[in-house]
């Protein structure tokens, strides 16, 4: 099922109706709420999807009362290192998600656990990357690898917190029956990095729980020479219950299939999971144009299982 991200705004039009009209157009089976959506979006999105034959089956956790936040403020991460009580207020808002969405027929929540600060910031990285700094012995290549050494050694505090959070959350989904997707993140700044979530999924091997295939942060982390080795990123593929295609560009995410840097190298190396019952959210800009749409929806798609199996044999053909 190929999903349209309500990130988009077609033709500037913020209306639900207008969303679902160009998600119909350009050939998508329903959508999958984005990021930051209140209860009263997934409200009028179900409906108006309703009417245009479109389902919402995905959605990003938590559902906000009100978006923006209030100045100063910001949610509660789940993996908070330090903070339990942090920990049971972010447990609190998934489980009013869960609660609100599964009625409308959502039965799978995207869930990032939370954002870690590191001595080195993102944007010193970003900013080194942007200057071509980040080869071997650069100033770049330095930051980056302190970054990941602070990682590596904050991960233990950080797996316990994302098991005090897992723990509560899946007993959650399992009463819902419903299944929760982890967002891997494509640096050291997020949770879990693609280490902590295998590790993740097998210890909650028996849990409603998988991760999102991202395209766009697999993509970084290759760029950043940090790419999952091939036995994990098989086993992230084959514990994927969402996978989010998009592009990157350098190290920016969020960019429509076929406008980035997607890299043929990266794919072969580490193909995204193409199980054709898989949900697949497209997401990009928010002002894409309906053929940018289009275009986008043809490129995520799974090939045909004719077509797999003619390149299958094409390849063990001698010759």
């Amino acid at each position: 099922m190929i999903l349209l991200g309500t990130e988009q705004r077609p033709g500037g039009d913020p209306s639900p109706e207008a969303l679902v009209r160009a998600a119909g157009d350009a050939g998508f089976e329903g959508l999958g709420l984005a990021p930051w959506s209140t209860r009263a979006q997934l409200l009028e999105l179900v409906a108006a999807g309703a009417a245009g034959g479109l389902a919402v089956p995905a959605a990003a956790s938590p559902l906000l009362e009100a978006f923006p936040l209030p100045p100063g403020k910001r949610l509660p991460f789940l993996a908070s290192e330090t903070d339990p009580e942090e920990r049971l207020a972010a447990v609190e808002l998934f489980g009013a998600s869960v609660k609100a969405a599964v009625p409308l027929g959502v039965s799978l929540f995207t869930v990032n656990l939370g954002d870690v600060v590191l001595g080195v910031l993102p944007a010193e990285v970003a900013r080194r990357f942007k200057r071509r700094e980040l080869d071997e012995d650069e100033p770049g290549a330095r930051a980056l690898a302190a970054a990941f050494a602070e990682r590596r050694a904050r991960s233990p505090r950080i797996l316990d917190a994302c098991r005090f959070a897992l723990d509560r959350m899946v007993a959650l989904a399992e009463r819902a029956n419903a299944t929760i997707a982890l967002e891997v993140s494509g640096g050291p700044w997020g949770t879990p990095t693609p280490r902590e979530a295998a590790t993740l999924l097998d210890e909650y091997r028996e849990a409603p729980l998988g991760v999102v295939w991202d395209d766009a942060r697999i993509q970084v982390l290759w760029t950043l020479g940090v790419a999952p080795v091939r036995e994990r990123a098989e086993a992230l593929a084959a514990a994927t219950r969402l996978r989010r295609a998009n592009d990157a560009v350098g190290l920016d995410v969020g960019f429509l299939p076929g406008q980035g840097d997607a890299d043929a190298e990266v794919t072969a190396a580490l193909p995204p999971p193409r199980d054709a019952d898989l949900p697949v959210v497209v997401s990009g800009r928010f002002d894409s144009t309906p053929d940018e749409l289009r275009r986008a929806r043809e490129l995520a798609a799974p090939p045909p299982p004719d077509d797999r199996s003619t390149k299958s044999e094409q390849k063990r053909a001698p010759g």
